[in-house]
């Protein structure tokens, strides 16, 4: 939607690992105004700030384990209602859990935002291992693992990360509009497939927001 917009455009992305999430996201951030809504750069941003907080992090990253889900729900919070309603967010591989995915519901409803389009990035177990592979090598120099033990990772991450995800996408697919597009092929082919179902997800913003349609809700209710 343009910048002078009322109903700024919000988007969902998710995918399967190695998909291009990350590279599609910063496209579509530039292309549409967003605000980058990424766990990762988040938690960096406050961990230079929170010294303690940050020793917290790195014995739980040392550990294998996932950051406390306090603190995910505190970040969603701040972001959400500290962006300006104006500015669209695009919140770049999360939710990833139900619960996560139920507060985001909450605070975008409590903020007045468009409900937003979720779009699944989805690729095959053998074109993330593929997409991958040339971390082979470090992962064998550096843990000395042997690349058939690398490969067996990976697909078991992936199959770990759709069991997990499942349930968040079984809650958008009821909520939202939900799309899956597909991670093949080049950058500029993936993002092509994915404007044109944001193209199409903004034409219905719009007819859903023009005034006959609301004045039509009204006759109904």
């Amino acid at each position: 939607m343009s910048k002078k917009s009322t109903h700024p455009l919000n988007i969902i992305l998710l995918g399967d690992p190695a998909a291009g999430k990350a590279t599609q996201a910063k496209l579509l951030v530039k292309k549409y105004k967003l605000y980058d809504f990424d766990m990762g750069a988040e938690l960096m941003r406050r961990r230079k700030k929170d010294k303690a907080l940050d020793k917290m992090l790195r014995v739980f990253n040392d550990e294998g384990k996932l950051t406390p889900t306090k603190i995910v729900r505190e970040i969603l919070d701040e972001v959400i209602h500290a962006t300006p309603v104006s500015k669209g967010i695009l919140f770049d591989g999360h939710p990833k859990m139900v619960g996560e995915a139920r507060l985001v519901r909450k605070w975008l409803r409590e903020t007045y935002r468009v409900k937003p389009l979720v779009i699944y990035l989805k690729v095959p177990v053998s074109e993330t291992v593929k997409r991958m592979s040339g971390r082979l090598g470090y992962f064998a120099g550096k843990y000395g693992k042997r690349p058939d033990d690398t490969v067996a990772a990976l697909k078991n991450r992936q199959s770990y990360y759709r069991k997990n995800v499942a349930e968040v996408i079984k809650f958008f697919k009821k909520e939202y509009t939900f799309i899956e597009v597909s991670g093949i092929g080049t950058v500029a082919d993936v993002q092509k497939r994915m404007q044109a179902v944001i193209t199409k997800h903004e034409r219905k913003l719009v007819a859903q927001h023009h005034p006959s349609a609301r004045k039509a809700r009204q006759r109904s209710n």
